[in-house]
């Protein structure tokens, strides 16, 4: 049993290789038409534009643990804006940053640890469960905020935490090392450690993954809980650069997560994704809209592109099975 794991794990990441492929010529081809067509403008602003993709890619990295294991999460973008909202709320309340860094994070915790509960518990589809949630965390944060900006007190602006995650103390955004750090060990995780290749074999193969003594159940909770603390973490951060979280914060972030890590190659039914190749589909994804930004198109038109790129990513894919199909 366990050599059929085995194969069923070298046959997925043998297929995620091919479909990286996909992201890595999405990427090159817009670097390209952007630098070209924009030169001096385009390369002023990579360095904002990096910044916007390691907040990105932050979140995407946990909904693309998520989606190999054979879950979704629709919530990531409300959670990424109710956490930063506590993590305000607390330090409002007097408790200091890093204790509320904290707790906002076990919060993010929980709310992963309920979204996979609820659904695996109650056998609901995680879609229907995180779909709900969306709203009421949202719903929460316009609650609360009454639809205004919640800001930081004036007493820990200087704190040193919020000076790290929040400003360029290295001569770039912190953020972005953050995320080439999380990026690594994630990577890491997914390809040479036992709770990897089970992510994988859960999400390709659930029975083979059971009959080899997987814990399918907590092998998804724990990726919901990846998932929910990731989005959390990066919704901290962006409201440490902005010292503030506003109640649109996070808008829509679930389906760029999603997309990012389909255009990176993550199959949507399971088992089949890579950490790199999402990097790459969150870097198509904020170079399209960056370029698209900077030419002075209506920054709607990228909502507008973002469907057919993704609806184009996953037909590809089915269109040349001899290019993306192991054999």
């Amino acid at each position: 049993m366990k050599m059929v794991g085995n194969i069923v794990i070298r046959t997925k990441k043998e297929l995620q290789t091919r479909n990286e492929l996909i992201a890595v010529f999405s990427f090159i081809l817009l670097f390209a038409i952007f630098a070209i067509s924009l030169r001096r403008p385009w390369m002023l602003n990579l360095h904002t534009m990096f910044r916007d993709i390691s907040w990105l890619g932050i979140v995407a990295i946990g909904q693309t643990i998520l989606l190999i294991s054979g879950e979704f999460d629709l919530s990531v973008g409300s959670v990424y804006a109710f956490v930063g909202m506590v993590f305000v709320l607390l330090m409002q309340a007097g408790i200091g940053v890093i204790p509320a860094f904290v707790i906002a994070l076990l919060i993010a915790l929980l709310i992963g640890f309920l979204n996979g509960f609820i659904s695996l518990k109650f056998k609901i589809p995680s879609l229907l469960v995180t779909l709900g949630f969306l709203f009421i965390y949202r719903g929460a944060v316009y609650l609360v905020s009454g639809g205004f900006n919640v800001v930081f007190p004036d007493s820990v602006r200087d704190s040193a935490l919020i000076e790290f995650l929040g400003s360029e103390p290295m001569g770039f955004y912190t953020s972005i090392l953050i995320f080439v750090l999380i990026a690594i060990t994630f990577a890491i995780v997914l390809s040479w450690t036992r709770f990897g290749n089970h992510v994988l074999s859960v999400g390709g193969d659930p029975a083979t993954a059971l009959s080899c003594g997987v814990s399918l159940t907590r092998v998804k909770i724990t990726s919901f809980m990846l998932c929910s603390f990731l989005a959390g973490l990066s919704g901290i951060i962006v409201t440490c650069n902005f010292s503030g979280v506003s109640p649109t914060f996070g808008t829509r972030l679930e389906f760029e997560t999603i997309a990012a890590a389909v255009i990176g190659g993550t199959a949507l039914s399971g088992g089949v994704g890579s950490i790199l190749g999402t990097i790459l589909g969150a870097s198509t994804l904020l170079a399209l809209r960056s370029g698209l930004i900077l030419m002075g198109v209506n920054i709607f038109v990228y909502q507008i592109l973002l469907g057919p790129l993704l609806i184009a990513a996953v037909a590809i894919k089915e269109a040349i099975p001899g290019l993306f199909r192991y054999r």
